[in-house]
């Protein structure tokens, strides 16, 4: 008799185990990447050499992000803040299998804790950096690609690569006063506004560097990484005048000055009109005539935003709209990461 009731509940308890596993497990809300969309300026494909690089803080080795960027995770507290899909490479032990269960994806957990690297981005959108826009059919030997265009591509990589490094990122869109801002955050959820935002292009307004600096300056309640990227055509001196406010609470500073080719190299034809795109004033000359003379003017004005940088401990870096911005943003990485080490 015991013997047939041991047998009895061994084979309900199959039952059981059976009835379980083909039923569906109860689903539970998670939070996962929302449905991806279509970004202009956001290209995974051409950032896939960029997936073993990460964008390591200079303040790294002053124990400011200490320990950062040595895990997967955003930090070794337990305050979970959202999840991101499993990509190659990624170690498997990070790998959230209850998730996995739920939704027959991989998924990672994310952390939080007070050491992520917040990244403060600030792009211009004025007037002028909406040069290069209309040149493609007069020099198609050119990468058709304004500087407004060029800056975005660079700025959609850059929040990216924070994100998915496991740090902070916002955005600024400036010209001569703010035009937009997204707060600094570390979600996928996140980087879409991000993306988003830059969607909206030039603001067709005039250039203050310095007073779009000064106005963000309030925005940023924790120091961290600013990077700027502008054609900074503006009065040098004020543009660091306020960049010594972000210096004075120690944010650590990049300067990427995007030009245009047409820009560094007056075009060889026989007769030029020179618009300024601003105010509309305009010239019409030969640019052979001028050539010496802006090639001298230029030359000074970029030597002196390179001198102001240095004597300030910024990074500055000037950038070609002929070179492509994953290669120059490749290289600037690997430079950046061995000088940590």
């Amino acid at each position: 008799m015991l013997s047939n009731r041991v047998i009895e509940i061994g084979e309900r308890l199959k039952k059981l185990k059976a009835d379980l596993t083909s039923q569906p497990l109860p689903q539970r809300a998670v939070s996962v990447q929302p449905k991806r969309k279509e970004f202009r300026y956001h290209d995974p494909q051409s950032l896939r050499g960029f997936k073993n690089l990460l964008f390591v803080a200079k303040t790294l080795v002053e124990g400011q992000y200490a320990g950062k960027h040595k895990s997967p995770f955003r930090g070794s507290a337990p305050e979970f803040v959202d999840y991101r899909a499993y990509n190659p490479g990624d170690e498997l032990r990070t790998i959230d299998w209850k998730a996995f269960a739920r939704t027959d994806r991989h998924y990672i957990k994310l952390f939080e804790k007070e050491t992520d690297m917040n990244c403060y981005l600030l792009l211009d959108t004025s007037a002028s950096m909406n040069f290069g826009s209309k040149f493609s059919q007069n020099f198609s030997t050119r990468l058709d690609v304004s500087k407004i265009e060029y800056a975005s591509y660079l700025t959609a990589a850059l929040a990216y690569l924070m994100v998915k490094q496991g740090d902070k990122v916002g955005l600024t869109r400036f010209s001569n006063r703010i035009e937009s801002h997204v707060p600094a955050s570390g979600t996928y959820s996140h980087l879409y506004s991000i993306l988003d935002s830059l969607e909206k292009g030039p603001a067709g307004r005039t250039t203050s560097v310095a007073e779009a600096l000064r106005k963000s300056f309030g925005l940023f309640k924790r120091r961290g990484l600013l990077i700027v990227i502008s054609d900074f055509l503006d009065d040098p001196e004020e543009i660091f005048k306020a960049l010594n406010l972000f210096l004075h609470r120690r944010f650590e500073i990049i300067l990427f000055q995007v030009l245009h080719d047409l820009e560094l190299e007056l075009p060889s034809v026989a007769n030029a009109n020179f618009i300024d795109v601003e105010n509309g004033d305009r010239i019409t000359c030969i640019p052979g005539d001028i050539q010496e003379g802006y090639d001298e003017r230029l030359g000074e004005f970029l030597r002196t935003l390179a001198k102001l940088s240095r004597s300030r401990g910024i990074d500055y870096h000037l950038l070609n709209t002929q070179t492509p911005y994953q290669r120059v943003l490749q290289k600037y990485l690997l430079k950046r990461s061995a000088a940590s080490r």
